[in-house]
């Protein structure tokens, strides 16, 4: 229970620095959440393309 508490504190110390990072600006919040969530899944594509080529090349 103390670690679930815990993350929550950290999470909301994390949106916090976002807010304060951007002045409490919402859509620059959202903005950078949007950013990091493209750039996610850009590096997973990215691997999975890798990992498909690799196992084509080993066929």
């Amino acid at each position: 229970m103390f670690v679930k508490i815990l993350a929550k504190t950290e999470m909301l110390g994390f949106w916090q620095k976002m807010f304060n990072y951007c002045n409490e600006d919402f859509n620059c919040v959202l903005g950078w959440l949007t950013a990091g969530i493209v750039g996610f899944l850009a590096i997973l594509l990215s691997l999975g393309y890798l990992v498909s080529r690799a196992n084509k090349r080993r066929e």
